[in-house]
Formats: C-alpha cells, sequence, structure tokens
C-alpha cells in the first residue's frame, strides 16, 4: 500500500476481518455445557431464521431467539467474561490471515481505524481493543437495572441501512475524524453494506459473497483476498 494522505479506513467484523461469524460462536459458547438447552435452540433459532428469509421477521429477532435459550438471566459481568475470552481467541485464530497487515498498513499510513460490525458491542470491543483500534459501532447489548441482560437490544441491529447511520452519527459525535482523515476507505465481505460502501470513497471487497463480487466487478472496486 503506497504511502498516501492519512484517512479513515472502517472495517465490517464477521467474514471481513474474522474468517467466520461471531454472535452463533458466541451462543454456542453459552450453552455448550448445558445440553438440554441444545434442541430448544435450534428450533427456535432455525425456526427464527427461516420467518426472517422469507421477510414475515426484522434481522434482529434472528439474535433475539438465540439469546433467549442461550443467555437469559446471565449477568453483565458473566456474559463480558466470557466476550473477553472468545475475544482473545478470535484475535489469536480466527482472525483472516491478512487482515493484520492490512490493518498495520493503514496504520503506517497515520489513517485512523475503525470497525463497523452488526456484531454485538461485547464482542466487538475487545476484539478491537485488543486489535488497537479505538473506533467502533455494533449492536448494543441492553442490560436492566441489576445488569442482568436484557432478551433485546439497546440500539437497532447494526446491519444493512443501519450500519451507515450509526457511523455517521458517530462520525458526527467524533468530528475530528472526518476532518482530519477525509479519504474513507471501507472493507467488507457482503452486499449488505452497500450503503456505506456507496458512502466511502475507497471501497474494498474482501473475498466477497456472490452477489458483492458482481457489483464489484461492474463499479471497480477493489477485490482482495485475504487469506492467500
Amino acid at each position: 500500500m503506497t504511502k498516501t494522505t492519512p484517512g479513515l479506513a472502517i472495517f465490517d467484523l464477521d467474514y471481513t476481518l474474522t474468517k467466520r461469524g461471531t454472535w452463533g460462536r458466541f451462543v454456542w459458547m453459552n450453552v455448550r455445557s448445558r445440553p438440554h438447552l441444545w434442541l430448544p435452540l435450534l428450533l427456535q433459532a432455525g425456526w427464527t431464521q427461516w420467518q426472517y428469509k422469507r421477510g414475515l421477521r426484522p434481522r434482529i429477532d434472528v439474535k433475539k431467539s438465540m439469546m433467549r435459550w442461550a443467555m437469559k438471566g446471565r449477568s453483565k459481568p458473566y456474559l463480558m467474561q466470557k466476550a473477553e475470552a472468545f475475544a482473545d481467541k478470535e484475535v489469536a485464530h480466527g482472525l483472516r490471515a491478512n487482515a493484520i497487515s492490512v490493518l498495520d498498513k493503514h496504520r503506517e499510513n497515520g489513517d485512523i481505524l475503525m470497525i463497523a460490525s452488526a456484531a454485538v458491542d461485547i464482542l466487538v470491543e475487545p476484539i478491537a481493543r485488543k486489535l488497537g483500534i479505538k473506533h467502533y459501532v455494533a449492536t448494543d447489548m441492553a442490560w436492566d437495572e441489576t445488569d442482568v441482560v436484557k432478551i433485546g437490544f439497546a440500539s437497532e441491529n447494526c446491519y444493512g441501512p443501519e450500519k451507515l447511520v450509526r457511523v455517521k452519527a458517530y462520525l458526527v459525535e467524533n468530528a475530528t475524524l472526518k476532518q482530519n482523515h477525509t479519504i474513507i476507505t471501507f472493507y467488507s465481505d457482503s452486499y449488505s453494506d452497500l450503503d456505506l460502501f456507496n458512502f466511502s470513497d475507497v471501497k474494498v471487497a474482501v473475498s466477497p459473497d456472490n452477489r458483492l463480487k458482481k457489483l464489484a466487478n461492474s463499479k471497480n472496486f477493489r477485490i482482495e483476498d485475504w487469506d492467500n
């Protein structure tokens, strides 16, 4: 990467920086020692996913259905401890092979780094911190007055058009990010991030899904494979 004017580099997390999705595996981390929950979790999550795919329910309901069986009654300290352990393993073993080198090249250029992810904040924050990334937006978990998790979220699902809404709001709240780093580069594997691609100056499709690959070829996005 040739040194250029410092910019803002925004990264999707799941299947972009990481090789796999984070939420499902974090859910499994919370139920693998409780086999009596496996079947109801599978049935409920599968049914909700089926309804979402047919436009009958919003995407966030899939997360809620999994949370209901895996995390109900769990405290914030407990889940944050689990998330910290998950993040340790993810950064050590779960990243795409070239993810760190791309981050380092942006740092060498003086760029500010940011993660924009639909994953939950208790996963995104420790992963970002361990990668040395200060700025992030994510789907925010909700907690009751005793710090027990609510079966719901404190924000909209940070997915699709909502991800751009959250990034724009973050840039308004942290105005120097945009003022001092005027070129925005965005990395993602997914067509669902089309709005944020359109918002960005430099668009990079990372091991893209089929829809994004087709778009990237037609619109001359950069296409990169971080596994080779």
